[in-house]
């Protein structure tokens, strides 16, 4: 009898260690996963940190109607700011952000750069409806994915503030559009 306590009580701690091992593997894969996430949200954010700092420029010098030149500087404004909270973030998390705002990005600032006055006016106005939409919608996204605290602070202060961007766009998109109506017979 006493031959199979030891042994059961040999097979019960060889298995609670293969336990911890196994526990401790899933937390570095639930880890991995988690930075996964962090990075991809960071690497995003930035992007469009990028592209919003762009517009903005664009706007205040290419704009012909003023709301579209303030909308702009006021954008510009802002993501001046959140670009240096989102490097610390990333430094933090030994991250590295992309310098260029990527492809997709450059082709929207591109198309841009070529347009001058009503018709710069109302292509900044639908574009930065388009993108605070796709930026809310992947804000609200990393919200519930992402549980990394920084990245929830930073979500937390920024979300509201894209949302308001939002309204204002679709404001300028509705008053640029009221505008080309009544100078077009």
């Amino acid at each position: 009898m006493k031959n199979i306590n030891v042994w059961m009580l040999a097979s019960l701690f060889s298995m609670s260690s293969m336990t911890l091992v196994s526990c401790n593997k899933v937390d570095k894969e639930a880890s991995a996963a988690d930075h996964q996430k962090v990075e991809q949200f960071l690497k995003q954010a930035a992007t469009n940190d990028n592209f919003q700092l762009m517009a903005g420029m664009m706007a205040e010098d290419q704009s012909k109607k003023g709301e579209v030149g303030a909308l702009g500087q006021k954008i510009y404004h802002v993501h001046s700011r959140t670009t240096p909270v989102l490097a610390e973030i990333a430094k933090k998390k030994a991250v590295e952000l992309p310098a260029q705002m990527g492809s997709e990005k450059k082709a929207l600032v591109d198309s841009l750069e070529t347009k001058k006055g009503e018709e710069f006016d109302q292509t900044f106005a639908n574009l930065e409806v388009e993108a605070h939409e796709e930026a809310i919608a992947f804000y609200e996204k990393a919200d519930k994915e992402v549980n990394d605290p920084d990245v929830q602070q930073f979500i937390d202060q920024i979300l509201p503030v894209l949302k308001e961007h939002l309204a204002e766009a679709q404001e300028l998109k509705n008053a640029v559009a009221q505008a080309d109506k009544t100078t077009k017979p």
